[in-house]
């Protein structure tokens, strides 16, 4: 039979048996050339600015959109689901819901403006001075190759929404200005 343990309070002290460790000496901190510390400087500034721009553009943003539950958007508008429209033109949630958007009844689908969203993404990347996401090379422009829209071509309340929105999956960005043509909310929006 293996010999028994002792029990031991938890507070007791063992006795150490092993070797104190010996610590390495602490390397010196190695001291910055004035090229980089001016190349530190110039990175905190522009962090700071950046920072300074992102609040501004923050603070700038009205609240949140409260319009009539049964809002809808006239037929021929150009629009595109939430989830498109953050990923598409690098928009928060707090600030794509400063936008109308049109909700289909009993379904968690709402239809934002693509004239709308294409302006608030210009605005942000272009006015603030904020620094786009990758990929995205111009204010304004969708991130990627194609952008999923839908156009409004029907208002009839008995039907929900795939008789009221038009389905254009897929649509290729360089034919997107044709499409926008047609939709009488772009006038105002910029293209560049």
């Amino acid at each position: 039979m293996p010999p028994q343990r002792r029990f031991r309070c938890a507070y007791s002290s063992y006795p150490t048996f092993s070797s104190p460790v010996k610590k390495s000496p602490k390397k010196r901190r190695s001291e910055m050339t004035e090229e980089e510390k001016r190349e530190a400087d110039l990175q905190t500034t522009l962090r700071k600015a950046k920072s300074t721009a992102k609040k501004e553009w923050e603070s700038s943003l009205p609240e949140p959109w409260k319009g009539p539950h049964n809002f809808k958007w006239p037929t021929g508008t150009l629009g595109m689901y939430k989830s498109d429209a953050k990923r598409s033109y690098g928009l928060s949630e707090r600030e794509i819901l400063t936008l109308p958007y049109e909700s289909i009844e009993m379904s968690s689908k709402t239809f934002f403006s693509h004239a709308d969203v294409k302006e608030l993404s210009f605005k942000k990347y272009s006015d603030f001075d904020i620094l786009m996401p990758d990929r995205m090379t111009t204010a304004g422009k969708p991130i990627g190759m194609e952008i999923r829209l839908f156009r409004k071509i029907d208002h009839n309340p008995n039907r929900r929404f795939r008789t009221n929105w038009s389905d254009l999956d897929g649509l290729p960005v360089s034919i997107l200005p044709h499409y926008e043509a047609k939709d009488t909310r772009y006038q105002g929006v910029s293209d560049d």
